[in-house]
């Protein structure tokens, strides 16, 4: 083995003679190597708003917060990039796998923190029972489109992904009795569907 003074001799030696390792950047854009975790943004299109990007974020750079005071009522996702690490996290358990990416983009240098985030919304379904959150629904739509025929068993799921269809008339309801069978046949929250089923079997 050799001696480690006579390695560092012959690294000392090798990078008088050798070139410049620094590159130009900022005058000139650095070359990205493939695989680089750059900045994570939306994709509007394959976000369903399940929330696990913000769950697993070790930066806690992902907020999610809930507005259901607007109409329509609103699931909204904010990216501070100036918290964020480009860890991958997002991009890695995100439920669609495409719902959140990681971006080639580095350079973020600014002198105003404020601007650096970006936002996404997605529209939320509430329970027409007791106006819980039950999710979003583009998240719904998601798991409908995987189960297929399977979603007809949940009268959630199948008013949600084919409501628009406008071939079933709607259901007469009556609050005050949340037991009668009519009832179920609503978009509604799980509690409630358990007090809707249970009702209707036992009484």
């Amino acid at each position: 083995m050799r001696s480690p003074k006579v390695r560092e001799l012959g690294e000392a030696i090798k990078s008088l003679v050798s070139r410049p390792v620094t590159v130009a950047f900022p005058a000139k854009p650095a070359e990205i190597i493939e695989g680089y975790r750059g900045t994570p943004y939306y994709d509007e299109k394959t976000c369903i708003g399940c929330g696990a990007c913000a769950q697993v974020c070790p930066a806690k750079a992902i907020d999610m917060a809930d507005d259901i005071t607007c109409s329509p009522p609103v699931r909204r996702f904010t990216v501070h990039y100036d918290v964020c690490i480009f860890c991958g996290h997002c991009e890695l358990n995100c439920t669609t796998k495409t719902g959140i990416r990681n971006s080639s983009e580095y350079d973020l240098a600014t002198l105003d923190r404020s601007s650096l985030f970006s936002s996404i919304e997605k529209q939320l379904v509430l329970c027409e029972g007791c106006g819980a959150i039950i999710a979003p629904r583009d998240h719904i739509l998601w798991t409908a489109d995987r189960l297929g025929t399977k979603r007809f068993a949940n009268p959630t799921l199948a008013l949600v992904s084919d409501g628009t269809l406008g071939i079933v008339a709607e259901a007469t309801t009556d609050a005050s009795d949340p037991a009668l069978r009519p009832n179920s046949v609503r978009v509604i929250c799980a509690h409630c569907r358990r007090s809707t089923v249970v009702g209707e079997l036992w009484g």
